[in-house]
């Protein structure tokens, strides 16, 4: 049932002792097979290029990751690349539908602490059709994973929250939050909103929890568990004999570009430091070079519109004052939360900016759930008590859903008719449209490859595909390739040079 009015059966509780019921349970589960579903009806149908290529070989062949280094959503999607089904590659895109899946489910039952079903199922639904959290849960990335990583972290507190006395669930989100930094560093982003949650709780809080600072303690020690579970996971990786690690196919080769030497590269610490830092990237933060009013300017008249449709943008704005009146220490969390994933997606440029807002995106989903949950209340006062409140809940919430969907709703069911996705027009890493390409191309350049111990230095986008022919499925396990031109060079480093001259010289064959 999706009805909203005020009882302990359906009305959200920021009070010690709200439990969700069974229901809420069935329709979380009910969303995330549903959105399995979908995506996996339109996912990707082999390999891919790019970072993705990347993940679909590492995943199975070991080695890090490109900064800022993804050791835990390698181990997820590695155990999800045991399922007898499809390709190897096609299951490491499979994971990403997995991780949306549980993001999905997950945010309703986050909006759930803050209003009733109607305007939880809203929530999720709205992130579903969204244009960049739909491009990413159909390919290997690791974004769809990492919000699936903060959806369970924010619900954990929520939990905790809700029942003081199971501190474990506080010493758990302490753990997911700096284990979460494996799968994607922006999971770091929630650390200032968690501080003050746990904060607001001691000084203000009812008891048990109010003046208990050993939370505090607590949530730290979780922490420091989940970063030396972290490191450990990325220490075992790194250590993986593998040439296809980043440090193998660029950092190492093109030291020359960062001003690294051997020895800045010599020891796990230092590799450890360099990726989690995301040293290759650091001038893309708060570039110089970047207009931010017209970057600002952009965002809401042009990225927003393609993620979310207007009706759906006006109930978030509409949820903000709701949710900060009627759950303001809930509101604190996810409400400063929401500031800081915006800013960091602001001032952040690399190629692929537009993934950097997808945080951002999960919080607006759930303030616009918030305000339809309101908005859906409000209706179900007004409503003759001869009639059951469940009834306007459905009709109203079902008028939401077609408003908001409606910009989208064609591309997205012709999307399924074809099984895939013909909308999403970024194609480095997918060419939707021509979904065999990656594999063709691949097979093509390693079938031109010189049957002896080959070294090749090539471009980045298809540099993966080659080495998951040749290792993942062990076609030519002997080829050794280096980046030709990684960010920020714009010429091979005379460190990458002295390699090549040195392969040439040992008779090497070179491509």
């Amino acid at each position: 049932m999706l009805d909203t009015a005020a009882s302990p059966s359906s009305s959200p509780s920021n009070q010690p002792g709200f439990r969700w019921q069974r229901a809420d349970l069935l329709m979380a589960l009910g969303i995330m097979l549903l959105a399995l579903v979908i995506y996996t009806r339109v996912l990707a149908p082999d390999m891919l290029y790019g970072d993705s290529g990347e993940f679909q070989t590492l995943a199975y062949e070991g080695g890090m990751t490109h900064t800022t280094g993804y050791p835990v959503y390698l181990l997820f999607a590695r155990l999800v690349g045991f399922l007898p089904v499809g390709t190897l590659a096609w299951r490491i895109n499979f994971a990403s539908a997995v991780a949306a899946a549980i993001t999905l489910g997950n945010l309703y039952l986050i909006t759930r602490h803050f209003t009733g079903r109607g305007g939880s199922l809203f929530a999720s639904f709205a992130l579903l059709i969204s244009y960049t959290f739909w491009s990413q849960s159909i390919i290997a990335e690791v974004y769809t994973p990492a919000l699936a990583v903060i959806s369970l972290l924010l619900l954990l507190l929520l939990r905790w929250q809700a029942v003081t006395r199971r501190v474990w669930l506080l010493f758990l989100s302490g753990v997911i939050l700096t284990l979460g930094v494996g799968v994607h560093l922006f999971v770091l982003l929630f650390a200032p909103s968690i501080g003050l949650f746990v904060l607001w709780g001691i000084v203000t809080g009812l008891p048990p929890e109010r003046g208990q600072w050993k939370n505090l303690l607590v949530l730290a020690a979780g922490a420091v568990a989940g970063l030396l579970a972290f490191y450990a996971l990325f220490a075992f990786y790194d250590s993986r004999p593998t040439p296809t690690s980043i440090f193998d196919t660029t950092m190492y080769p093109s030291r020359d570009a960062w001003h690294l030497t051997e020895a800045d590269l010599d020891s796990l610490p230092e590799r450890f430091w360099l990726s989690v830092t995301g040293y290759q990237w650091r001038d893309r933060m708060l570039p110089n070079d970047v207009d931010y009013g017209k970057t600002i300017t952009i965002f809401f008249r042009t990225d927003l519109a393609r993620e979310f449709a207007t009706p759906t943008l006006w109930l978030a704005v509409f949820g903000l004052p709701s949710a900060a009146f009627s759950r303001r220490r809930l509101f604190a969390l996810t409400g400063s939360a929401l500031v800081v994933t915006y800013a960091a997606g602001l001032v952040y440029f690399p190629g692929d900016k537009y993934l950097f807002y997808l945080p951002f995106y999960l919080l607006l989903a759930l303030f616009a759930g918030i305000g339809a949950g309101t908005l859906l209340s409000g209706i179900a006062r007004f409503m003759p008590k001869v009639i059951p409140r469940f009834v306007p809940a459905m009709i109203v919430t079902g008028i939401l859903l077609a408003l908001c969907a409606a910009p989208y709703f064609p591309s997205r069911w012709h999307s399924l008719e074809l099984g895939r996705s013909g909308f999403i027009t970024e194609d480095y890493v997918y060419p939707v449209s021509r979904g065999s390409e990656p594999r063709a191309a691949a097979e093509c350049a390693l079938s031109k490859t010189p049957e002896a111990h080959a070294f090749l230095v090539m471009d980045w986008r298809a540099l993966f595909d080659i080495y998951y022919l040749a290792r993942v499925e062990g076609r030519r396990p002997e080829i050794l390739i280096r980046e030709a031109l990684p960010y920020p060079t714009k010429v091979v480093t005379a460190s990458l040079l002295a390699e090549i001259d040195q392969r040439l010289a040992s008779g090497q064959a070179a491509g």
